[in-house]
C-alpha cells in the first residue's frame, strides 16, 4: 500500500445482499464499472465475498462487497451463507436485492395474509394500512439484521428490464406512494434497477449523499494531540518481524496524519532515539513507539515526556480504548490453564519473532507466572461463538486493517458475554509498568 492509498479499514463498506441470481453481482459490476464478480444463470456463482475499492462521490473512498446468495443450500451452501453473514460485521451501508417480479408476486398474495405476523415476512403499514411493504422470508430476516445492527439499507428491485410496461407502472406507482406517505421507512430508499440497461446505477450512487457524514465524522489518529509545528517522534523498530521494504500501516497513517495537521513527524529506530532527544529535547510534543519497544523507549525518554504506542492510538481511533483499558485489569488475575484469545485483523506470514504468536504470549506467561493456553485468529477469521465462551480474555491487535464497524462488532461479541477485551499496546504497557504514562495524554 502506498502512502496516498486509503486503507480498506478507512473506507465506507457497502455490501450487496440477496438471493442467488437476484442480480447482485451484475449490479456490483455495473457500479464498479468493470467485471469483477462472475455472473451466470447458474445458481451460486458467487462462492466467496468479492471486494473492490473505489471512489463514489460524495462518500469518497468506499469498499464494495459482493456476497454469496443467502438462500444457498447444501453443506457448501451453508458455509457460503455463513460467509455472507460475516460480512454484516463490516457493513456500513447495505443494498438488499429482490427481483422486481418476485416483489410483485409477493405483493399480490398480501391481502390474504395481511393480518399475519409470522417470521416469513416483514410488514410495515402506511396510514390506515392502505398500503404495506411485503418482503419474503429471507429478505425480511436480513432487513431485521440490518435494523439490529443499525445498518442503513436500500431496497433494490432488480432485473427491471424483465418487467412489462404494466408491471413497471404498478411498481413505480407503489414506490411513489411509499416514498410520499411513509414516515418511518426501514429503507433509506427503494429503486428499480437493471444491470442490463444500467437503470438505477447513478440514482443509487446519488442516494448515498445523505450518508456522507459516515466519512466526514470519523475522528483522525492524532485528533486533539497535534498542532501545527509540533515535533512528533515515531519509533519504528526494524527487526525480523518488520515487513521488508515498507512500514506497517499504522506507521504510514501516523506520518500522513501528522503532516495533515502541519506537524513535523520524525521517524527513527530505538537506537537513534537518544540523538533526536539530544537535538530537540523538550521541543518534542509526543513520542509514539511500536508496542514491543515500550520498555527500551520508556527507559530512554525523560519521565515528563508524553509516550504512547501506535496500537494504543489505533484503539482510541477505532473507538474501543475505554473497554480495552478495563480489560487490562484481567491480566493480573490469569490462572494456570486460562485460555487467552489473540486476534489479529490482517493476514501475514508468521515469522520467528512474530508479535502476536511469539512475543505477546511469552510476555503474558512471564508477567502472570502461569501456564496459559493461547487461541489465535487472523484476517477475517474470528473465533466461533461457542469457543468464545471458553476464553478468559480477548487481546486484539490495533485493527488498522478493519473498519470501525467490524471492530465494534468483534468486541461487542465478548462484552455481551462479560468477557474482558484488551489490545496489544495496552497489554504490553500494563506488563511493562507504564500503562498510566501511555494513556496520560489521550
Amino acid at each position: 500500500m502506498s502512502l496516498q492509498d486509503t486503507p480498506q479499514g478507512e473506507r465506507i463498506h457497502i455490501a450487496f445482499f440477496g438471493r442467488r441470481n437476484a442480480g447482485k453481482s451484475s449490479f456490483f459490476n455495473a457500479i464498479a464499472g468493470q467485471k469483477l464478480s462472475l455472473t451466470s444463470e447458474t445458481l451460486g456463482t458467487t462462492t466467496d465475498p468479492v471486494r473492490k475499492s473505489m471512489e463514489i462521490l460524495p462518500l469518497g473512498p468506499v469498499l464494495l462487497i459482493d456476497t454469496p446468495g443467502f438462500d444457498d443450500e447444501g453443506e457448501l451452501g451453508s458455509m457460503r451463507v455463513e460467509r455472507t453473514k460475516e460480512v454484516l460485521r463490516e457493513t456500513d451501508i447495505a443494498l438488499l436485492f429482490l427481483p422486481a417480479k418476485d416483489f410483485l408476486s409477493a405483493k399480490d398474495v398480501l391481502p390474504a395474509r395481511k393480518e399475519e405476523q409470522g417470521e416469513g415476512f416483514f410488514l410495515s403499514d402506511i396510514e390506515g394500512q392502505e398500503e404495506v411493504l411485503f418482503l419474503p422470508e429471507k429478505e425480511a430476516s436480513y432487513l431485521r439484521l440490518f435494523q439490529e445492527n443499525k445498518i442503513p439499507a436500500f431496497l433494490l428491485l432488480s432485473q427491471a428490464d424483465k418487467l412489462s410496461l404494466e408491471e413497471r407502472g404498478r411498481i413505480e406507482e407503489w414506490i411513489e406512494k411509499w416514498i410520499s406517505r411513509k414516515k418511518d421507512t426501514p429503507f433509506q430508499g427503494i429503486f428499480l434497477v437493471s444491470s442490463e440497461t444500467k437503470e438505477g446505477v447513478e440514482a443509487v450512487k446519488n442516494a448515498f449523499a445523505p450518508l456522507a457524514s459516515l466519512q466526514e465524522e470519523k475522528k483522525r489518529l492524532f485528533h486533539g494531540l497535534v498542532e501545527p509545528g509540533d515535533f512528533v517522534v515515531l519509533v519504528t523498530p526494524i527487526d525480523e518481524s518488520a515487513p521488508k521494504g515498507r512500514l506497517i500501516l499504522p506507521q504510514q497513517m501516523a506520518i500522513r496524519d501528522i503532516l495533515d495537521y502541519n506537524g513535523i513527524p520524525l521517524v527513527c529506530q530505538v537506537e537513534e532515539l537518544p540523538r533526536i532527544l539530544e537535538n530537540l529535547g523538550e521541543k518534542i510534543k509526543l513520542v509514539v513507539t511500536d508496542s514491543q519497544a515500550f520498555s527500551k523507549v520508556n527507559q530512554t525518554l525523560p519521565k515528563t515526556m508524553p509516550l504512547t504506542s501506535f496500537s494504543i492510538l489505533m484503539a482510541r481511533y477505532k473507538g474501543f480504548l475505554s473497554y480495552a483499558l478495563e480489560g487490562c485489569a484481567t491480566l493480573s488475575t490469569l490462572e494456570d490453564g486460562d485460555r487467552v484469545y489473540i486476534a489479529e485483523g490482517c493476514s501475514h506470514h508468521r515469522q520467528c519473532g512474530d508479535i502476536g504468536t511469539v512475543k505477546l504470549p511469552r510476555m503474558l506467561e512471564k508477567y502472570s507466572g502461569k501456564k496459559l493456553q493461547f487461541v489465535y485468529s487472523e484476517g477475517k477469521g474470528f473465533l466461533p461463538e461457542e469457543e468464545q465462551k471458553r476464553v478468559k480474555i480477548m487481546i486484539h491487535c490495533g485493527a488498522c486493517m478493519l473498519s470501525e464497524k467490524e471492530v465494534e462488532s468483534r468486541y461487542q461479541d465478548f462484552l455481551r458475554k462479560k468477557i474482558p477485551i484488551c489490545n496489544y499496546g495496552l497489554a504490553m504497557a500494563k506488563m511493562t509498568g507504564i500503562l498510566e504514562r501511555s494513556i496520560e495524554m489521550l
